[in-house]
């Protein structure tokens, strides 16, 4: 691959991660710890592609640079391998690929490996909620709470659950993909919404739902995946950062 290409690729892989990294979009694929990372590595691509440029307006070459004129013959197959590299960059500025959403949940669903047993084992007394209803809790914390909590801290308490809808059949679903690491590792959450006709609610929809557990709703049987009575559902935009961590 000519030097001019290789400097030209730095450039646009430098400036997309510098683009998603100011604008948040990055969150939409990695965590926010993360960007500082994204912010490095695209000061570091334009500065390489920099000094390469400056190298070359002032005629010098590259130590490594010991062959002759026609070897970018010699290496067709690895330039156009390497003009793959600008597909991202262009689906990251022309595109900007949305968040995962209920199709990842769906998708998930259909694929449910088997649960193990886990009777009598790994249940725990959770620290107390803050006093006062609605309690806002994650959808993450929720379920943990409902499935593992031998202190029953979620009974008799409205907790405000924030999340996109995911409709599967005749249920309602209160999600959220929650990431380890990026968006390559997430796994969903979710809450099954009852006692309110939802069908109405378009999948992928941001909504935050007022509603009490249902006790001994988180089973095995299904993937302990909580149930709850809804008393309110508000419809809301999609916030900045769409996972759990």
């Amino acid at each position: 691959m000519r030097r001019e290409t290789q400097n030209i690729l730095l450039v646009l892989l430098g400036g997309a991660l510098l683009k998603i990294s100011f604008s948040g979009t990055y969150l939409r694929y990695v965590k926010p710890s993360h960007q500082w990372l994204l912010i490095t590595g695209g000061v570091i691509m334009i500065l390489l592609a920099a000094v390469s440029i400056v190298r070359e307006l002032r005629g010098n070459r590259d130590l490594d640079s010991d062959h002759g004129p026609d070897d970018d013959h010699g290496h067709s197959h690895s330039a156009r391998s390497a003009w793959l590299l600008v597909l991202p960059v262009l689906a990251v500025f022309l595109i900007g690929p949305p968040p995962l959403g209920s199709d990842s949940v769906e998708r998930a669903a259909g694929n449910r490996p088997e649960v193990p047993s886990t009777e009598g084992e790994g249940s725990t007394v959770f620290p107390a909620l803050p006093a006062g209803d609605p309690v806002a809790v994650t959808l993450s914390e929720f379920s943990s709470r409902a499935a593992w909590d031998r202190g029953h801290s979620l009974d008799d308490r409205t907790a405000r659950l924030m999340g996109f809808v995911v409709q599967e059949g005749d249920d309602t679903y209160v999600a959220r993909l929650a990431i380890g690491c990026c968006a390559a590792d997430a796994f969903p959450v979710k809450v099954k919404l009852l006692g309110r006709e939802l069908s109405h609610l378009a999948d992928d929809s941001w909504i935050e739902v007022d509603a009490t557990l249902r006790p001994g709703s988180a089973t095995r049987d299904n993937s302990y995946v909580p149930s709850v009575t809804v008393h309110t559902v508000r419809g809301i935009p999609e916030p900045e950062d769409p996972y759990e961590h």
